[in-house]
């Protein structure tokens, strides 16, 4: 899988998202591995797993946190850089 513009990752199959409290979640079931994602992280997380590729997150994110186009593009690609190298997404 790759990052890049245009290319639709998918949550795993073996990962589980969850929202407790104020914080958000993920278990990897095969490593049993958790990762706490902050808010943004976690907006991208549920966007993914509601089916959006890389470029309509980063238009829903720069609509909800009214930020500049490229930040958020950078933040979204090194996240899932991230994501993919932990193998939390698949491509």
């Amino acid at each position: 899988m790759s990052a890049e513009t245009g290319v639709r990752p998918r949550p795993s199959r073996d990962v589980i998202g969850q929202r407790l409290g104020d914080e958000f979640v993920l278990i990897h079931l095969r490593t049993n591995r958790m990762y706490e994602l902050n808010h943004t992280a976690a907006r991208i997380w549920e966007l993914l797993d509601n089916g959006c590729d890389r470029m309509g997150i980063e238009s829903r994110l720069q609509k909800e946190f009214d930020a500049d186009g490229s930040d958020i593009a950078a933040d979204v690609g090194a996240l899932l850089s991230h994501l993919e190298s932990e193998k939390l997404v698949t491509g």
